[in-house]
């Protein structure tokens, strides 16, 4: 499922496109029809015409894939006998929001002609005669495409399309089925409109491929999958102004989050659902930061946030006894040690939501929302911070007021931390845990505002407190052995000493990184 949103400028020969697309849930692709879909909008007194037809798309480019590598993609869509080649340019990408140029040309050939196309769209160091003589066929797009032109009250036009079908590249092929909205005439809100309603009787999500992408992909016979990097930095730049700095942030956020979306789709993973869980706490985080800065409206997406985090508190849990239960687990072999406890812990795993269930959630008319609702804000945004920083602007001195309320945000999160992490030279088990979330929230902060200061400076500091982090996951991980120990009748007492000896030794190694921690000259304080 993909969002983009789409709005046609008339430009010479030359549309951008602002596209909202979503990916349709496989579970539901049995039950939608054109007819359905015909009947929704029926049913809430939309006036629209409906119209129906095949087509079919080959896509080329050098075999080094120069275009690829422009950021251009190059097709021939056929359409009862008549044939069209389209080139998208590099356009933007704001929180699933595409914006790309797209020139379209009539022809009567099935190879592509790029001398029709305008000269300003090469750049001068590529010489299009020579990627003319180059250009292969790579893979193709064949679908049924079911169109609604949907005018509104207000009498806007949205273009909303089911496309269901296959892509076909090196004798594989892969489903297609997805819904695309275009704005014809009228605002953004327009489409959210459509979009909320679609959210209500079908099975979406938001999506980050284009079915280019997705082609290349299945020719390349490489599905990669995400690296998953704990707490990455926020993209920011120092002249970012306060309002700048939060809009980078829910657009990165909302980016990394769909990634992670699509990923576990695709090969569900308790890896990418942690992750997942860790970028709604990022975005979460962010709205706790910027609090002075946001609309008042924006508390209620902060408070959704909080509920999907609810949702999916049990997935740390899940993640520790998966770990525990796993062949390739550290602790494998001890737990073997007591059959019981082993099979405990494998029924305890068997109550965690499954795949299917966690599909279901993210497909879910709520979680869309929630997503819609991140975009809508991050296009208000611009609008919202110039009014904010007009009345904030006494409250920074310098010109680079984003790093000084950096500075501020990160001086209050490791003050609030040292109270607690300084009192003694040794902490207990409880102590350690009771702080995870504090632990946390200063990793968070560190990742909104620490793109902003020097490298170096940066991991030096933030490199024990990742280490508290990780061992904090181990002593919880340890505390499910103790838990689970004290629930058996006759546990094992060499499997105690040995969960109480790991204990004590992580407990000594978590203090050494803590006091290395306080002693580290914050990086935003360095001149």
């Amino acid at each position: 499922m993909v969002v983009c949103l789409r709005k046609k400028l008339y430009w010479m020969d030359m549309d951008t496109e602002i596209e909202l697309k979503y990916l349709v849930n496989n579970a539901n692709s049995a039950t939608l029809t054109a007819a359905q879909v015909t009947s929704l909008l029926q049913q809430h007194n939309y006036h629209f015409e409906h119209s129906s037809k095949s087509l079919s798309n080959c896509y080329f480019d050098t075999p080094d894939q120069i275009l690829r590598q422009l950021d251009m993609g190059l097709r021939i869509r056929g359409c009862a006998g008549k044939y069209e080649q389209t080139i998208k340019t590099a356009g933007k990408v704001i929180g699933g929001l595409h914006q790309r140029p797209e020139f379209n040309v009539d022809v009567e050939s099935t190879f592509p002609e790029l001398a029709l196309f305008p000269d300003k769209i090469w750049p001068s160091t590529h010489q299009v005669g020579d990627i003319q003589e180059n250009l292969i066929s790579l893979f193709s797009t064949d679908f049924t495409r079911e169109i609604w032109l949907v005018t509104l009250a207000n009498n806007s036009v949205v273009e909303m399309v089911c496309d269901q079908g296959t892509i076909a590249a090196s004798g594989q092929s892969e489903e297609l089925f997805e819904i695309e909205l275009e704005l014809v005439s009228g605002s953004h809100d327009d489409i959210f409109e459509l979009a909320r309603l679609l959210f209500t009787h079908l099975s979406l999500r938001p999506g980050i491929k284009s079915k280019a992408a997705r082609g290349y992909a299945l020719w390349k016979n490489t599905q990669t999958q995400p690296v998953i990097t704990p707490f990455e930095l926020v993209p920011l730049e120092k002249q970012n102004t306060i309002s700048q700095g939060f809009s980078a942030g829910l657009s990165f956020g909302l980016q990394q989050l769909q990634t992670m979306i699509n990923a576990y789709v695709e090969a569900p993973s308790l890896i990418y659902l942690s992750k997942t869980v860790e970028l709604l706490a990022l975005l979460r985080h962010g709205f706790w930061l910027f609090e002075q800065h946001l609309p008042e409206n924006a508390v209620k997406i902060r408070d959704e946030l909080s509920h999907f985090m609810q949702l999916f508190a049990w997935v740390d849990s899940a993640t520790y006894i998966k770990e525990l239960t796993d062949k390739t687990g550290n602790y494998r072999k001890r737990l073997e040690l007591s059959e019981q406890l082993f099979s405990q812990l494998k029924i305890e795993r068997r109550r965690f939501p499954d795949s299917e269930q966690v599909i279901e959630l993210i497909h879910g008319e709520r979680f869309n929302l929630l997503q819609l609702s991140l975009l809508t804000l991050l296009l208000k945004m611009p609008e919202q911070g110039t009014v904010t920083e007009q009345v904030d602007s006494t409250r920074f001195t310098h010109l680079n007021e984003l790093e000084e309320f950096a500075g501020q945000c990160l001086d209050n999160d490791l003050a609030n931390i040292a109270k607690t992490f300084s009192q003694s030279q040794s902490l207990s088990s409880e102590q350690y845990l009771a702080q995870q979330a504090l632990v946390i929230r200063c990793l968070l902060t560190g990742s909104w505002f620490g793109g902003l200061y020097h490298k170096d400076q940066r991991l030096e500091f933030r490199s024990p407190w990742l280490d508290i982090k990780h061992g904090l996951s181990e002593l919880q991980t340890l505390y499910i052995i103790q838990t689970q120990l004290s629930r058996l009748e006759h546990p094992v007492k060499k499997l105690i000493n040995w969960q109480q000896t790991k204990v004590e030794s992580l407990l000594l190694a978590l203090d050494n990184s803590r006091l290395s921690a306080l002693s580290i000259e914050p990086y935003w304080r360095i001149q």
